[in-house]
């Protein structure tokens, strides 16, 4: 019988010895692995200012991006998957003493410029059921 899917047996089959199987195995393992793989958690920021989506950005790319804030210009960095806040005109700060925000459902905010950015992976207002559960007083 000859099966569709039988074609990598045919393959191995035809290879010259015992190295080359384990080569042509191990290839397909790797194939496999890096197709199937889980999706990355986690893949896109949003960039919000007093409550108000600004706009999204990936992580795929590294980019600096300046959006206003109540003081001036806020900088918004992202780099290898991760992003965090460059702002220069808040007095102490705050949002850069955050660090780099990579996992689902962090925040990195700056109260005195009003800017929120939030890695949006797994959580989100539909599932966890409205969005104002999302922050809390301050970042508000």
């Amino acid at each position: 019988m000859n099966y569709p899917g039988l074609w990598f047996v045919e393959l191995l089959k035809q290879a010259t010895g015992p190295a080359d199987r384990w080569v042509m195995v191990l290839s397909g393992l790797v194939l496999i692995a890096v197709v199937a793989r889980p999706e990355m958690v986690g893949k896109q920021v949003n960039i919000h200012r007093d409550n108000q989506l600004l706009m999204t950005l990936t992580l795929n790319s590294d980019s600096i991006t300046q959006v206003a804030g109540r003081l001036g210009e806020v900088k918004v960095e992202v780099k290898a998957g991760r992003a965090r806040l460059l702002e220069y005109r808040s007095q102490r700060l705050i949002g850069t003493r955050t660090g780099w925000i990579k996992n689902s459902g962090e925040i990195a905010v700056c109260v005195p410029c009003g800017i929120l950015i939030q890695n949006n992976g797994k959580k989100s207002p539909e599932k966890t059921g409205s969005a104002d559960k999302l922050y809390d007083g301050i970042a508000r």
